[in-house]
């Protein structure tokens, strides 16, 4: 006979994927972040060749947005749920990011005022595609018996 299952350990055996996706996603963005403010501060803006995190380009707009990014990634890897949202999140806020990125890279100088490089558009575009999909999938292939599609 099987023992009883709390909800908090279905949740855990259903779906940790979407969780990690969270937890990768927090912890890759809050480096980014902290990244940023470490080796170049916080007060500049405007496009700057020099001021990148290996091939990211970084401002102090940048690394406030990747730093909430970050932290918020990993609070909401506690639980499905808040793991679904957070990549609803990142879709939506990060496909604006590509889209204010593509325009920066193109515009250049007076247009790019957080230093957007074709580097930052292409991580933006796929996180924003991974948020898509941790949002809309399936956490597994199983469901538990008291939920019926």
């Amino acid at each position: 006979m099987r023992r009883p299952v709390s909800p908090d350990e279905t949740e855990t055996r259903r779906t940790p994927w979407l969780r990690l996706a969270a937890l990768f996603f927090g912890v890759v963005y809050l480096a980014l972040g902290i990244a940023g403010f470490v080796l170049h501060g916080g007060g500049d803006l405007g496009p700057d060749a020099d001021r990148t995190v290996w091939v990211f380009g970084v401002s102090a707009l940048f690394n406030i947005v990747h730093t909430g990014v970050g932290l918020l990634g990993l609070l909401c890897s506690h639980r499905t749920v808040t793991a679904r949202i957070y990549g609803w999140l990142l879709f939506f806020g990060f496909a604006g990011l590509t889209a204010y990125s593509v325009a920066g890279t193109v515009l250049g100088g007076s247009g790019d005022i957080a230093n957007a490089t074709a580097a930052n558009t292409v991580l933006y575009a796929c996180t924003a595609a991974i948020g898509l999909v941790v949002s809309l999938l399936p956490g597994s292939g199983r469901t538990p018996a008291g939920d019926r599609p």
